[in-house]
């Protein structure tokens, strides 16, 4: 039987619900190293930059939460009792949903990688005093 536009979806879906994991683990380890950076620099006002890189972390955080949540929620869209729904099913809603979600996660990889230079631009700064 050839793959559903359901099933291509879904293969989306979940690779960027894997990518999201990636990303806050990636993320967990830079507030790990930041925390590192407090305990053992001197350097006047660190406690502050360190904050505001954090900041940028946690919203970045927030907004793939939010794409978990909506990618579950189109995944459930995407199937009727475990199986995956047929193409003719597959309407204008579902349709515009997957474009938004797909214009969405771009965005915040692009956003994502933005701010995760700027964090190791930071780190390796520090370790310059």
């Amino acid at each position: 039987m050839p793959n559903t536009i359901a099933e291509y979806y879904t293969d989306e879906l979940s690779d960027w619900n894997d990518a999201i994991i990636f990303y806050n683990d990636e993320m967990n380890d830079l507030t790990k190293k930041f925390a590192e950076v407090i305990q053992r620099n001197s350097i006047e006002g660190i406690a502050k930059q360190v904050e505001e890189h954090q900041g940028q972390l946690n919203g970045l955080s927030d907004k793939f939460y939010k794409l978990q949540i909506q990618i579950d929620q189109q995944q459930k869209a995407l199937k009727t009792d475990s199986t995956f729904i047929d193409n003719d099913l597959i309407n204008e809603q579902i349709e515009h949903r997957q474009l938004v979600l797909r214009n969405k996660m771009r965005a915040a990889e692009k956003k994502y990688i933005d701010v995760k230079f700027t964090c190791y631009n930071f780190l390796s700064g520090t370790l310059r005093h």
